[in-house]
């Protein structure tokens, strides 16, 4: 899911994300560009991927043809000349992903010591509460809570996690812009999360259980699952929200922006996001390599759709740079349609700090 995660539950958790799920309670692998690689090397590195997709792809007339590529170009000769483990990644990157096709499809190098600790058995109540601590120590990934001239909220959310940590901690961000007469949730460079950690911030904002997006496992139909956002204390209901979201807004947090637009909840503002959707987790090849194989698909429930290979456009288009001034006024004049007395003179006194 993250970059921090402990190498075990690489393939343990399912998530929406664009950051390499293994992060390393061991040393951390070595630099792809002084692991020599042989010709022999380069070929079961490859056609180890090819079998994975074979088997794990989420779309499995895609993972076969894919497949069928792959071991063509192998036995053409197009992987035998790379000399390290850096070379052969470039040459998966340029050749393969294109007929992968999928944005969170990706192969890294990790090392033989961290993909023989692979496995598929749940992380440990050890490694989770580890976990749990680090999201703590980290803010919950919410790193930012702060107020805006005018009485607007300003919420900074890195990843979308169902951790207990980062639930608290929301509601106490909640809790502190609960006075505040608009929102503004920033996702701009955020790699993604767990649908389950959006349905939770989304269940801030909805007075009822709403449901959020489906995720189908054809391998494990057990996995399947449609998500909730369940009405959540302290609520932050009947006022305006606004998302921020640009070209590096991936994954979980593309559903969290695609989502609010389709329930007509939030306003979107900045750029089109980054467009990976398609849940997966890592996989060991041979080698030492690691790929991340999209393995599930997620559909929004409102729209039977997602947002891969497109993102997901926002409603007020700006650079990114200019996303929290512009929601910033934006918010202001949402405010003052309906504000009076000491709302309205402090929801005017912030447009005017702006005109400033």
């Amino acid at each position: 899911m993250i970059g921090r995660f402990p190498a075990r539950l690489c393939a343990a958790v399912i998530a929406l994300a664009l950051a390499p799920a293994a992060a390393f309670a061991q040393a951390p692998p070595p630099d792809p560009a002084s692991v020599t690689m042989s010709a022999s090397e380069n070929s079961a590195v490859v056609l180890s991927l090819a079998e994975v997709l074979r088997e794990r792809f989420a779309f499995r007339a895609r993972g076969a043809a894919a497949a069928r590529q792959i071991v063509a170009m192998e036995r053409r000769g197009e992987f035998r000349n790379a000399r390290t483990a850096a070379e052969l990644l470039t040459l998966i990157d340029t050749r393969i992903a294109p007929i992968v096709n999928d944005r969170h499809f990706r192969v890294r190098y990790m090392g033989p010591e961290i993909i023989a600790g692979f496995s598929e058995a749940p992380p440990s109540a050890e490694e989770i509460a580890g976990f749990h601590e680090e999201v703590r120590l980290r803010g919950g990934e919410i790193p930012d809570v702060r107020w805006l001239p005018g009485n607007v909220g300003y919420l900074r959310i890195n990843m979308f996690l169902d951790a207990e940590p980062s639930i608290d901690k929301l509601a106490a961000a909640m809790g502190m812009l609960a006075d505040t007469g608009a929102l503004i949730i920033d996702v701009r460079g955020a790699p993604g999360g767990e649908p389950a950690g959006v349905a939770n911030v989304i269940g801030h904002l909805v007075t009822e259980r709403t449901a959020t997006v489906r995720t189908a496992d054809r391998f494990d139909p057990s996995l399947s699952r449609t998500y909730y956002a369940e009405p959540r204390s302290p609520g932050f209901t009947g006022k305006p929200v606004f998302v921020l979201i640009d070209g590096e807004t991936g994954s979980g947090a593309e559903e969290f922006a695609y989502d609010l637009q389709a329930m007509r909840r939030a306003t979107l503002v900045g750029t089109t996001t980054y467009g990976a959707a398609t849940p997966g987790g890592f996989r060991p090849l041979a080698e030492g390599f690691a790929a991340f194989i999209p393995m599930q698909t997620v559909n929004n429930t409102i729209t039977n759709a997602n947002w891969e290979g497109v993102g997901v456009r926002p409603d007020v288009e700006v650079p990114a740079e200019e996303a929290l001034e512009r929601a910033h006024r934006l918010a202001l004049q949402a405010i003052l349609q309906n504000a009076q007395g000491i709302r309205r003179a402090i929801a005017e006194e912030g447009l005017a700090s702006l005109e400033r």
